[in-house]
């Protein structure tokens, strides 16, 4: 059976399904639920229908041509089942990628390595052996001229600096993280931006206490809150961030008037544990608008809102990524199509971030990055 092609084939298709699934349901814990529980269980169930349907259609066929003669009507049910899915799936990807997408107007800046103390060793140090290596730490700025249409001129070469997902922690302390944002601070942006997940438990809100003062620019330090925020203490956190002199936006709209044009910054609260309001975002009226949320699937706001940009994390750039494969795992209601980078749908870009934290703490052709954007019209 082994070596037969259509075993692969077979196996391969039945490993798509389960990323699929798996990206779509087990990241997703409705409000109550533990993530990490909710997503070992809906694993679980996916991987364990799966064996048994495949032990059932093993049974009946040794994966050669010939043997398809001789199936019964509910294998090639399933066969027929399982192809369909597949192929649904192939053809919803190149539908996406060739009809919704739009061209993108950007162009990479420049890319500096920040330099961390060498007792920052990442985890998993074993990789070496196989010729990969763990970039916990080894966090970039990347830098990046966005060309958006609607984008008044007045407001031409306007920047952001976008910082997400620190996940502070056991690996992300406060040691390492100040290396990190005393180099954002240097970049002097027009807005810093701040998308979500900063810590990971609740105890995480007393030990980053002050962590990020000192964050100043002409309009505002602005952050949403994310899914482990959430899990954690999302009301003391907030506290905390504001005691910092951050402001956090829950379905909110802040306006400011930047050279005779009304520019809004708004702030999605976050998807799955935060509140339902969307209306101050969706009747948002401004010459300019930028959209914060923590995940890229709330891109049906940006595009509702008429943002002309969002900005958002939560999904690493995939995290752990693989040479032309790129990530496997995306905890997204698309799959892997938001994993990372920019995307250009009606008059909306979305760009999102790889983020500086993770967890668990192991990053694979996925450096962790500070993101500066150089806004200009298209």
């Amino acid at each position: 059976m082994l070596a037969h092609p259509l075993f692969w084939v077979y196996l391969a298709c039945l490993f798509l399904i389960f990323i699929f699934l798996t990206n779509r349901i087990s990241f997703h814990p409705p409000c109550g639920w533990g993530e990490a529980y909710w997503t070992l269980s809906w694993s679980t169930v996916f991987i364990s229908i799966q064996t048994f349907l495949s032990i059932l259609f093993l049974k009946q066929w040794d994966f050669t041509w010939a043997g398809l003669s001789s199936q019964s009507a509910s294998s090639l049910i399933f066969m027929g089942a399982v192809s369909s899915w597949v192929g649904w799936m192939v053809l919803d990807h190149f539908t996406w990628k060739f009809f919704r997408l739009k061209p993108l107007l950007v162009k990479k800046i420049k890319v500096e390595k920040i330099k961390v103390d060498k007792k920052f060793v990442a985890p998993f140090g074993f990789l070496k052996r196989f010729g990969m290596e763990n970039q916990l730490y080894q966090p970039q700025v990347t830098e990046y001229e966005v060309k958006l249409e609607g984008w008044p001129k007045e407001l031409s070469g306007l920047t952001i600096v976008h910082i997400s997902d620190l996940h502070y922690g056991k690996y992300l302390s406060n040691d390492y993280l100040k290396v990190i944002l005393k180099k954002a601070k240097e970049l002097k942006p027009d807005l810093f931006a701040l998308t979500g997940d900063f810590i990971n438990f609740k105890k995480d809100i007393t030990a980053m206490r002050g962590l990020l003062k000192g964050f100043k620019a002409p309009l505002g330090v602005y952050a949403v809150l994310g899914n482990h925020d959430h899990g954690a203490d999302p009301i003391g956190l907030t506290r905390a961030l504001k005691e910092d002199g951050v402001r956090v936006l829950d379905h909110e709209v802040v306006y400011h008037k930047v050279k005779g044009k009304k520019l809004a910054v708004m702030g999605a609260a976050e998807l799955w544990f935060g509140n339902r309001d969307e209306s101050a975002i969706r009747n948002a009226k401004a010459d300019a608008k930028i959209l914060l949320a923590h995940h890229p699937d709330h891109f049906y706001l940006g595009k509702a809102s008429g943002a002309q940009l969002q900005i958002s994390g939560h999904c690493h750039g995939g995290q752990i990524c693989f040479p032309f494969i790129g990530p496997l795992i995306v905890p997204s209601n698309q799959g892997r199509k938001y994993a990372g980078g920019f995307y250009h749908e009606k008059n909306t870009v979305l760009f999102v971030t790889n983020g500086i934290g993770c967890y668990p703490p192991l990053r694979l052709l996925c450096p962790p990055e500070i993101v500066k954007l150089v806004l200009k019209p298209a």
